[in-house]
């Protein structure tokens, strides 16, 4: 057999081994502890309007649990660096800032946005942290249909 360079699991969303939870089907106070993964960023057209989005993955191996949860983001680049933007209240700042706060001690809601470099997000989020507990939490957006991902607790992997 050809190794095709596939890679089984961080691509494949719907893992029949795992129940899936999407961000629309949870509820306010919904926690899961777990590995996390941020895919790359897809665009899309949406209703004539280009969408910007990157799905975040938690995964509890040993309750074969999965929460999918497309992030809409503002994205911009400049020479060749694509970085994300997430206004305070947003889905994304959110998601930022909480797990700055986790991970880097950093007090909640100071900033009133944040850009991000996304490849070094990604990287980080991806090769350095072993395990976070998210929770949904609700949106300061009270049209929101959607609860935001907060993540309360982390675990960076050691340095070698």
């Amino acid at each position: 057999m050809l190794d095709l360079g596939i890679q089984r699991g961080s691509s494949n969303f719907n893992d029949e081994d795992y129940d899936a939870t999407y961000l629309s089907e949870l509820e306010v106070g919904d926690e899961l502890s777990g590995e996390i993964y941020i895919s790359e960023i897809k665009t899309q057209e949406f209703r004539g309007n280009e969408i910007n989005q990157f799905y975040l993955i938690i995964t509890d191996h040993d309750n074969k649990k999965k929460w999918v949860c497309g992030i809409n983001t503002s994205v911009y680049t400049n020479d060749d660096i694509v970085s994300i933007y997430g206004a305070k209240g947003g889905r994304v700042y959110q998601l930022i800032d909480s797990l700055n706060h986790t991970l880097n001690d950093t007090q909640l809601n100071q900033l009133e946005s944040y850009s991000v470099v996304f490849d070094t997000f990604r990287e980080t989020v991806n090769e350095k942290i072993d395990k976070v507990t998210a929770k949904a939490v609700q949106p300061s957006n009270p049209n929101a249909k959607t609860p935001n991902i907060a993540i309360i607790g982390a675990e960076a992997l050691a340095e070698s």
